[in-house]
């Protein structure tokens, strides 16, 4: 019977490609104050502090929603403001609502929105409204509704 032996120039081989590549990831990674992989900068703790998007006074939020044909905005100045919905889907969308998930707890609480009805084609429209027992610091999430339908969440601007 022939003897199986693993040549030790491949065993040697794979070695240096993996040192290689530890050495070169240890290269490309960011440190000090530079932005890190998921919109955070450095601090001199070593830990990763977010990066602030939200813009306007205090108090006040913009949401956007995109996504094919569909684009919904949404100004909030405490617990009430309007929804803007552009309907560039190629069909009637159904009537607009929305709900946010309290960041603190991760409860449910339900946005009202005033006079909703169905949106044609091509149409822009905008609701009033508003919501309660919340502070705006204090939205984890707004999601968006249609009809019966989840569309997902809002991006605060």
């Amino acid at each position: 019977m022939p003897d199986r032996m693993q040549p030790t120039h491949s065993v040697a081989r794979t070695a240096a490609v993996l040192l290689v590549a530890v050495v070169f990831a240890a290269a490309c990674s960011s440190s000090g104050n530079e932005p890190g992989p998921s919109d955070t900068t450095g601090t001199d703790e070593g830990n990763p502090t977010p990066v602030q998007t939200a813009t306007g006074p205090p108090g006040t939020a913009v949401y956007r929603y995109v996504n094919a044909g569909l684009v919904a905005t949404m100004r909030l100045d405490g617990e009430a403001g309007t929804l803007e919905i552009e309907n560039r889907t190629g069909r009637e969308l159904p009537p607009p609502d929305f709900y946010i998930l309290d960041a603190r707890d991760g409860s449910r609480v339900k946005g009202e929105v005033a006079d909703t009805t169905s949106i044609p084609d091509g149409q822009t429209m905008t609701f009033d409204v508003s919501f309660s027992g919340l502070e705006i610091d204090d939205i984890g999430l707004v999601i968006l509704l249609m009809g019966r339908d989840n569309y997902g969440a809002f991006v605060r601007q």
